[in-house]
C-alpha cells in the first residue's frame, strides 16, 4: 500500500511540472519554445501515467519517444513540413515496434530520438534560451535513464540482479530534469545593477 502511494506521489509530482510548464505561457520567452516544451511535458506525463502507474512498459516508452521528438524540434528550427513527415515516420516506426511486440526496438528507437534531441540541445546551445537549463535537465534525465537500463537488464536477461538495487537513484536524477524542464522556458529577467 505503501509502495503505491509513493507512486502516486510521483506521478503527481510530474504531473504538476507539466502545469507548471503549461503555467510558464505567461512568463515565456517566445511561444514557439514553449510549444514544444509543452508538448515534450504532456507526452512525458502520458508516458508516465503508463509506467509509473500501470508498470506498461510498452505505451510507457512509445509516449516517451514522442517527448523527445518535440525536445528535438524545440531545439532547431525545422520546416512545418519536415515536422509533420518526422512526427509521422517516428509515428508508424513506433506503431511497427508496437505491434511487433519488440519492447528492445522500441527502447533503440527511444534512445536514438533522445540522442539526437541531446545533439541538437548542444550543437544550437548558443541560440537557445536558457540552454544551461535545458541541457542540465536532459543531461540529468540521460542519467536517470542510464540507471532504468540498469534497473532492467536483470529482467530481460536475467543477469546482474544487485543491479536492480539502483531504483531510488533513477528518481533522484528523473524528478530534478523534469523540475528543470518545466521552467526551462521561462524568461527570467536580470537585475541591472546600478553604480552608487
Amino acid at each position: 500500500m505503501l509502495a503505491t502511494n509513493v507512486y502516486h506521489i510521483k506521478f503527481y509530482y510530474v504531473l504538476i511540472c507539466f502545469l507548471v510548464a503549461l503555467g510558464s505561457y505567461f512568463f515565456c520567452h517566445n511561444r514557439r519554445d514553449w510549444a514544444w516544451l509543452a508538448g515534450g511535458m504532456a507526452f512525458t506525463a502520458g508516458a508516465d501515467y503508463f509506467l509509473i502507474l500501470h508498470n506498461a512498459h510498452l505505451p510507457g516508452v512509445a509516449v516517451f519517444c514522442f517527448t523527445h521528438l518535440c525536445y528535438g524540434m524545440r531545439a532547431h528550427r525545422f520546416p512545418l513540413r519536415r515536422v509533420v513527415f518526422v512526427f509521422a515516420l517516428v509515428g508508424m516506426a513506433t506503431a511497427l515496434c508496437v505491434a511487433m511486440d519488440e519492447i528492445m526496438a522500441l527502447a533503440l528507437l527511444y534512445a536514438s530520438l533522445f540522442a539526437i534531441s541531446l545533439l541538437l540541445h548542444i550543437k544550437h546551445r548558443r541560440t537557445l534560451h536558457n540552454a544551461p537549463l535545458i541541457l542540465t535537465g536532459l543531461i540529468l534525465f540521460a542519467l536517470c535513464d542510464i540507471f532504468v537500463l540498469l534497473y532492467n537488464v536483470p529482467r530481460y536477461l536475467g543477469i546482474m540482479q544487485e543491479l536492480r538495487r539502483v531504483s531510488p537513484l533513477i528518481w533522484l536524477f528523473y524528478l530534478p530534469a523534469q523540475s528543470l524542464l518545466a521552467v526551462s522556458a521561462v524568461r527570467f529577467e536580470r537585475k541591472k545593477i546600478h553604480d552608487a
